[in-house]
């Protein structure tokens, strides 16, 4: 059989988050699992869970990658609020409270992408469609940071769940009721 590759159309928006949606294990890493297609946020990001069960939430513009990188960043904020709620929503992060990290995906990357794709956290891809054999696929491409960038990035402590002051008993928060839960599955 002979592979046939080409570079294809930009795809709509719905027509890249399906896309996305199949490339789970590649923007998110290996074992990642999908939360939530379609958060009601700006933007509609994705919601997945890494496969150490950390919330990552799924930024992405067809073209406006400056879009893609702000509406990303006000999710987190949102998420990074919500993260007791959405830890009891979703069994899947059992109930481990890790900060989420960002993945940002544009036809280009945003301006200043070197500096931003230093920070940990946050990871930039551009993306570029492709058809094989009649089929649209993505290729994805990392920001490509200087190797002293990179290494730090690589070596940067990760933080360690066990080490942070646990809560106050006063401070835990009481199970959702089923409509709680119901209306924060909405979300």
């Amino acid at each position: 059989m002979k592979l046939k590759i080409e570079t294809a159309e930009t795809p709509d928006r719905e027509q890249l988050r399906s896309l996305l949606l199949d490339a789970a294990d590649q923007i998110a890493g290996a074992g990642a699992s999908i939360l939530e297609p379609r958060l009601r946020w700006d933007g509609n990001p994705m919601l997945l869970a890494d496969a150490q069960l950390r919330p990552v939430l799924v930024s992405f513009e067809p073209e406006d990658s400056e879009a893609a990188l702000i509406n990303g960043l006000r999710g987190v904020e949102q998420l990074r609020n919500a993260l007791p709620w959405i830890n009891q929503v979703y069994e899947t992060l059992q109930q481990r409270q890790q900060p989420p990290r960002l993945v940002v995906v544009a036809r280009e990357f945003p301006p200043g992408a070197t500096v931003l794709g230093a920070c940990p956290g946050l990871r930039l891809y551009r993306y570029q469609p492709l058809s094989v054999n009649g089929e649209v696929a993505l290729c994805f491409e990392p920001v490509d940071l200087p190797p002293a960038a990179r290494a730090t990035q690589e070596s940067a402590p990760r933080p360690d769940t066990a080490a942070l002051p646990q809560q106050a008993s006063n401070d835990i928060l009481p199970p959702l009721s089923d409509a709680e839960s119901a209306y924060f599955q909405q979300l």
